[in-house]
């Protein structure tokens, strides 16, 4: 094998291992539960980030999970001052931007799975509106019936 074959073989091994763990998971709703034509309600795009993204962005949004650390997963507490702060359409073309990001993931899906499956792209950016830049540290994302 050529050192360019061997080379990229290894890139995507390495990509693979890393990956391993944020490719696998849990993609269901809990049982009994459909989505609506409607789309999920506040509470249940909240109770989805806390089952499907959690893991590496934090309860809270904050990227302070261990996973979340080891993957550079983006901190949601820091865009959102941000978006408070400049609104406009700047902020806009950032929304559709992290919007089309939790559809497609990242890298081919190796680094973050893309929820175009689960998620419709009318839900994708109400949960970048109303759950990503709502978030602030310390304060877990949790369903809203939930929230005390």
């Amino acid at each position: 094998m050529n050192s360019a074959g061997l080379r990229f073989g290894l890139f995507i091994l390495i990509h693979a291992l890393i990956g391993a763990g944020t490719a696998t998971t849990a993609r269901t709703q809990p049982p009994g539960q459909t989505r609506s034509p409607g789309g999920r309600s506040l509470g249940e795009l909240q109770a989805f980030y806390q089952q499907n993204c959690a893991r590496c962005h934090g309860t809270d949004g904050s990227s302070r999970s261990p996973e979340g650390k080891r993957l550079a997963g983006s901190d949601f507490t820091k865009a959102a001052r941000a978006f408070r702060d400049a609104p406009g359409p700047a902020a806009d073309r950032e929304i559709q931007a992290m919007a089309r990001t939790i559809l497609k993931g990242l890298f081919f899906g190796i680094t973050m799975p893309g929820w175009k499956d689960e998620l419709s792209p009318d839900e994708a950016t109400r949960m970048v509106k109303e759950v990503l830049l709502q978030a602030e540290r310390g304060r877990v994302i949790q369903p809203e019936n939930e929230a005390h």
